[in-house]
């Protein structure tokens, strides 16, 4: 018997019917299934998979410091500690710079040096970011509240004559009032408008006196109340504060320091004009309650900490996620993080 009938005989015995090629055929499904488990074997090893952890912290460490650094610099630490705090943002800066230089000159692959390289770059942004506002915000909307709360209150101030202990009745001078930070004066004051002035240096820096409306002679004119652009510069008006509001009989402070030169400048020009001295003028915001109008300027430092904190959660949020996307399609090859 030779081979061929050999092998029909097999098929025979088996149940195999002749000429069919099912062994062969089996062996081909096995080879393609064999196949297909690799390459999926191979797709998902070269698949990036993020670790949650350092994603985490690239989110909230820089977010958080830059709340740091920003409430540091803005509220009455600043105010209270300000050298301290200088240092404090100095030491802060330094040191992320030096976690950023090393991670940017470490001998490791690309792929390990990414993680600490995007929280460097973060962490000095965050620093720079955080104290800029932070500064802002304390000069624009804080200081100027500290600065008030020290200084002295005087109430029922005549803001034109003054009656000395030996009888005699004076001019009332702003030297005598220059600790003043909230003065509330009598029922009989009021912005006397038709001596305004207006001084232009850019913006238009506007002034009248505050007097007393009995006082005929010998009168004094060292408080006035200010504002900008809020007045005409060709001719006596004033609209500044709540000069429309018959309540208001009250003065704030004017704190900003830059701006008093200007002020000052409007009321030369209003002597000039109006024929009036003013010896020791006194700036002030023209209101009727003092109080809320500091807690509305601290409301204001406050609603921007706030603000603050919420854009940059989601712009951390983004650059974080975008940061490490991109990361994960640049070294799909192999996972550096876990």
């Amino acid at each position: 018997m030779d081979e061929g009938d050999k092998e029909t005989r097999g098929r025979a015995e088996q149940g195999i019917p002749s000429g069919s090629n099912k062994f062969m055929l089996y062996g081909a499904l096995e080879e393609e299934s064999s196949r297909e488990m690799q390459d999926q074997v191979d797709k998902l090893k070269r698949r990036q998979r993020v670790n949650i952890v350092p994603l985490l912290n690239a989110m909230f460490l820089p977010w958080v410091l830059l709340l740091v650094i920003f409430s540091v610099n803005s509220f009455a630490l600043h105010y209270r500690f300000p050298f301290t705090v200088f240092m404090f943002n100095v030491g802060v800066l330094i040191s992320c710079l030096l976690f950023a230089y090393s991670s940017f000159t470490a001998d490791r692959p690309e792929r390990e040096a990414f993680y600490p390289t995007y929280l460097g770059v973060a962490f000095v942004f965050a620093v720079v970011v955080g104290w800029l506002l932070g500064d802002l915000n304390f000069w624009f909307h804080m200081q100027p509240c500290y600065n008030i709360e020290h200084l002295a209150t005087y109430t029922n101030v005549d803001p034109s004559t003054t009656t000395m202990k030996s009888g005699n009745v004076v001019p009332t001078r702003g030297k005598r009032y220059q600790d003043a930070g909230k003065v509330y004066f009598n029922h009989d004051s009021f912005i006397d408008v038709s001596r305004s002035m207006s001084f232009k240096m850019g913006e238009l820096y506007c002034v009248a006196p505050i007097v007393n409306k009995n006082c005929k002679k010998n009168c004094g004119y060292d408080f006035w109340a200010v504002g900008i652009n809020c007045c005409a510069e060709d001719y006596t008006d004033f609209r500044c504060g709540e000069y429309n509001n018959p309540s208001a009989k009250n003065g704030l402070r004017l704190m900003h320091d830059e701006l008093r030169p200007n002020f000052r400048l409007a009321v030369l020009e209003a002597e000039g004009v109006h024929k009036i001295i003013s010896t020791h003028p006194i700036f002030f915001y023209w209101l009727q309650d003092p109080v809320k109008e500091m807690a509305h300027m601290k409301h204001q430092g406050y609603k921007g900490f706030v603000l603050l904190m919420i854009v940059t959660f989601f712009g951390s949020m983004l650059s974080a996620f975008c940061a490490f996307n991109w990361a994960r399609n640049k070294f799909s090859s192999a996972n550096p993080y876990a």
